[in-house]
């Protein structure tokens, strides 16, 4: 009962220090540093909608790791839960912080205002006992350890989450908005498939994970965070609708650019992608990426030419401009594709076995099925 006593009691102080010293730290910052904070954790949100979910989620994944590290490196006995995979997990603590946020109390200042109380490893053992029960959250700022008070709306979310629950959720984190495969999952994980099964029920019931379809195997399922948007990797982008490739859609598009750069003498793929986005063709805004996927469509099509203009650059300097990148134009074909000739019209143009056809030969013309089908229409 009295070693009880005591851990609740280092528990209570460290827990008293990251809040009084979290909430002092916090204060004292200038309203520009506040700002800054306040960016860098907006910048960092918006980030886990892009690409750089990914980035994000193993930066997370490396905090956590520099924090086993450095508690072995202290002589701490106490150890952060591990997942039956066998990796390292905080999977008891709440989601991470972005590091930007300015709360918490730096691991150095804690240290300090609790030596007196409690050794190395008593602490540790302190800080893992209240990140079990999710009291606390851990996170990086800069090359520092930071303790900060859980947030508590997500204290509510993870309440009730177990070991097992948490490392799925944490791995899934990890894949950002590529997404998880469930196959792949339960190798990450070491979980058996029923379970993970169960768990994500569990996870979905409570809006912390979703289920995608994936464009190019629409019989299986990726599994996200709830709050990203699919990769168009997932999605296929602008050229699906409900997972269906949309032919009517990119039609429309082609043929309304191709008249569009005909009724100018010359464009920049800017003027045509403004064209668009002002003509309101498209519910889903296109990027200049989309836009230059139709026109170089037209291009191959021989509908357009695409014609470089180099006389930004006057060539006089001793040497080249690494950073010059000249403009594209596009305009009507000089000598367009016709949609079929005589080659293309009579089927020995399109004949794949043409050069073995001989009056004599098993491939004649007098026989062939296709030429009667041809003279006959």
């Amino acid at each position: 009962m009295a070693h009880d006593a005591g851990a609740k009691a280092r528990r209570d102080l460290v827990l008293e220090i990251i809040e009084r010293e979290g909430e002092v730290e916090w204060r004292e910052q200038p309203w520009d540093a506040r700002a800054r904070a306040g960016g860098a954790a907006s910048t960092r949100a918006k980030r886990l909608k892009g690409e750089a979910a990914r980035e994000c989620a193993t930066e997370d994944d490396s905090e956590r790791d520099d924090f086993g590290s450095e508690m072995k490196g202290e002589g701490r006995q106490g150890k952060m839960g591990r997942g039956r995979g066998g990796e390292a997990s905080t999977s008891r603590a709440s989601a991470p912080r972005a590091a930007g946020d300015g709360e918490g109390v730096r691991d150095a200042a804690l240290a300090e205002q609790t030596a007196h109380a409690m050794s190395v490893t008593e602490r540790a053992q302190a800080i893992n006992e209240l990140l079990s029960a999710r009291k606390i959250e851990i996170f990086k700022r800069g090359e520092e350890l930071v303790y900060a008070r859980s947030r508590e709306e997500q204290a509510a979310k993870f309440k009730g989450l177990s070991t097992e629950d948490m490392l799925v959720y944490q791995i899934i984190q990890h894949a950002g908005n590529a997404g998880m495969w469930t196959k792949e999952l339960k190798a990450r994980s070491n979980l058996p498939a029923p379970q993970i099964t169960k768990i994500f029920k569990t996870l979905e019931a409570r809006k912390l994970i979703k289920a995608v379809k994936h464009v190019a195997q629409q019989n299986r399922k990726v599994y996200m965070l709830f709050e990203l948007e699919p990769s168009r990797e997932i999605t296929g982008g602008a050229w699906y609708t409900e997972h269906e490739y949309d032919a009517e859609f990119i039609n429309v598009l082609r043929e309304q650019c191709v008249k569009f750069i005909y009724s100018r003498d010359r464009v920049t793929l800017e003027e045509v992608s403004d064209f668009v986005r002002q003509s309101k063709l498209s519910h889903v805004e296109l990027g200049a990426d989309e836009v230059l996927q139709i026109v170089n469509t037209l291009v191959y099509d021989g509908k357009v030419d695409a014609d470089e203009d180099e006389s930004a650059d006057d060539g006089m300097a001793d040497a080249p401009d690494e950073a010059f990148v000249p403009t594209t134009y596009y305009r009507k074909a000089t000598l367009p594709i016709p949609e079929s000739n005589a080659y293309t019209d009579i089927p020995c143009g399109v004949c794949p076995v043409i050069n073995e056809c001989r009056p004599d030969g098993l491939i004649n013309p007098i026989s062939c099925e296709y030429m009667t089908a041809w003279l006959d229409y």
